[in-house]
């Protein structure tokens, strides 16, 4: 009888044990469980106050552009100076602070003008051809032609094949095949898709710029000459040398008041023989990128925008995105 009886308790004890260490796991389970809830609740918090912070900076840099009334846009002004501003920003926003920049894209080469109909817009080929013609995207004659030609086939609505381009019989024959676009870009990186543009020469290397930072898809096609990267301001005719462009870029660093008529550069040492396009340059900018950053401890919400400024300074939002 007693060993019937100690064999019934020493069950119930295995038993008992069983029973606290499922309820030992549930307890444990359950509290890392409401402990990612409130983490998920934390985070979602965080990241919605995060995006109103990027959104207010997207409507900051509509003020800020809409209250710049120089005569001239440069690279010298309060748009392209927004560092500060972070610094600032914590004392605004609680446990947060905002990350801004402005960026012109009337200083870039309007990539989708290349084709006008059927046919080039030669200063629009000129200065791509120029562009990629510079010796730190090493490229021969050839392939610098051969890629204009593609680029233009990928951007006309018809089907005939420019000189070494490519058409859709290309594109149909490669391994993973695809239609020629025949229509403007939707985005920059579709030129990632045009036969001789590879990502390096896109986006660059370390040491090295991509082509990418010296094209845009908007404005009227007229460059900016206080603002345009060196690499467009050596673009911009025959015979702009590295050592010219730098002289080209002290000046409009210290000469603001000159800014506003864009021959300004007939001013700079070694440009004294050289003649831009008249029709090519502009002091004053249309269209300008926003990246605005809402951060929150370690978390991050990014809006890219894309605002235009026409010339009674009123701005309109083209486009928005939340990263």
């Amino acid at each position: 009888m007693k060993g019937i009886l100690g064999n019934n308790r020493g069950v119930a004890l295995i038993l008992v044990l069983l029973m606290m260490s499922v309820i030992v796991a549930v307890t444990l389970q359950f509290n890392a469980a409401s402990r990612a809830q409130i983490y998920e609740v934390s985070n979602l918090g965080d990241g919605i106050k995060a995006v109103y912070i990027a959104k207010s900076g997207i409507f900051g840099a509509v003020m800020i552009l809409a209250n710049d009334k120089n005569a001239y846009d440069g690279l010298n002004e309060e748009w392209a100076n927004l560092e500060p501003l972070t610094e600032k920003s914590k004392a605004l926003f609680e446990g947060g602070y905002l990350e801004l920049s402005i960026v012109d894209e009337s200083g870039k080469i309007q990539i989708n003008r290349l084709a006008d109909g059927d046919q080039y817009n030669n200063e629009v080929k000129d200065l791509l051809t120029r562009l990629l013609s510079l010796p730190e995207y090493n490229l021969s004659a050839k392939e610098v032609s051969d890629l204009v030609d593609a680029v233009k086939d990928w951007l006309d609505p018809d089907s005939e094949v420019t000189g070494n381009g490519a058409e859709n019989a290309f594109y149909a024959s490669l391994p993973e095949p695809y239609a020629c676009k025949n229509g403007p870009l939707d985005s920059l990186e579709e030129l990632l898709r045009v036969r001789g543009m590879t990502r390096e020469l896109f986006h660059g290397r370390e040491g090295r710029p991509g082509i990418s930072a010296c094209l845009t898809m908007e404005g009227s096609g007229k460059i900016n000459i206080n603002t345009a990267p060196r690499q467009v301001l050596r673009a911009l005719a025959p015979g702009i040398t590295e050592s010219a462009a730098e002289e080209m870029e002290l000046f409009r660093k210290k000469e603001r008041d000159r800014l506003s008529d864009p021959l300004w550069y007939k001013n700079v040492g070694g440009m004294e023989t050289v003649t831009i396009n008249s029709n090519l340059l502009s002091a004053k900018s249309e269209v300008f990128s926003v990246s605005s950053t809402g951060v929150i401890g370690t978390l991050k919400r990014a809006i890219n925008g894309m605002v235009e400024r026409d010339g009674s300074g009123k701005i309109k939002i083209l486009s928005w995105k939340v990263r």
